[in-house]
């Protein structure tokens, strides 16, 4: 089976019950799309080979002729070269009434496979620390949890705090250690595989609705994300121990569900 999945992380791990949905039936399962993400998820057992969505070995599907070979694409548009039979569905559920990782399984009802959800967390080896991490970018700045209300939360933790700052986050952690008043511990860049590692390991963790913190929750850190502009019942992080706030919830009551008061 050739799984088609454009997109970003999150995008990619919104797909992971399909994609354990998929496994028993066709066994060999090859995910197209967000290729670190696609070689991690390979790296875990979660598929059997992760390729880059614009890997020269997929030239076929947009070229023809069809292959013989099970896809499924999660697209707007049919590729010239997808196989008779194939499932054909948006990237996200049209009428954005139903969480995302449901609607990709739905789609592969015309297959007649197990459509259960499985949240269980990606098989990782832990870096056990006392550390709260703390994600405060995203891709979108709208979808920031404010500097200050972060400052807040972290000012009445008693556990260690790390920042997680990728390539794009510079500027949001930069105002939230502004707004502290001094530098905090960073984890910064890391590969995707320390990454969840790390998280899979801490105390707990808190982010905005980003693909860390989907990569968060798949870990099975105990989980709060900030949710504000997005619908969480339809892009809420999938895994074992989520939970969403609203941008309104005071930083204290955030703060107690990180460290268990």
């Amino acid at each position: 089976m050739l799984v088609l999945r454009p997109g970003a992380l999150g995008d990619a791990l919104l797909a992971v019950p399909a994609l354990r949905a998929l496994r028993p039936t066709y066994g060999h399962l090859t995910l197209a799309g967000h290729a670190t993400t696609a070689h991690f998820l390979a790296s875990v057992g979660e598929i059997d080979r992760g390729l880059a969505f614009d890997d020269p070995t997929l030239v076929w599907l947009f070229t023809g002729p069809p292959r013989q070979e099970s896809v499924v694409a999660w697209m707007a548009e049919r590729p010239r070269g997808l196989p008779a039979g194939s499932v054909l569905a948006a990237s996200r559920p049209p009428g954005m009434d139903r969480h995302c990782g449901r609607y990709l399984l739905e789609t592969l009802a015309p297959l007649g496979i197990d459509l259960s959800v499985d949240d269980h967390s990606l098989d990782l080896a832990p870096a056990d620390s006392d550390e709260i991490l703390v994600h405060p970018g995203s891709g979108s700045r709208a979808k920031n949890w404010p500097a200050e209300r972060f400052a807040s939360v972290i000012r009445s933790l008693k556990s260690p705090v790390r920042l997680i700052v990728g390539e794009a986050d510079n500027e949001a952690a930069t105002r939230l250690e502004k707004c502290l008043g001094h530098r905090l511990e960073r984890l910064e860049s890391p590969p995707l595989n320390t990454l969840a590692e790390r998280l899979a390991g801490c105390r707990a963790y808190l982010g905005n609705d980003s693909g860390v913190s989907h990569l968060a929750g798949l870990s099975g850190a105990p989980t709060t994300v900030m949710f504000g502009p997005t619908d969480a019942n339809v892009w809420r992080p999938i895994g074992p121990e989520v939970h969403v706030l609203e941008f309104e919830t005071p930083p204290r009551e955030v703060a107690a569900r990180l460290e268990g008061r």
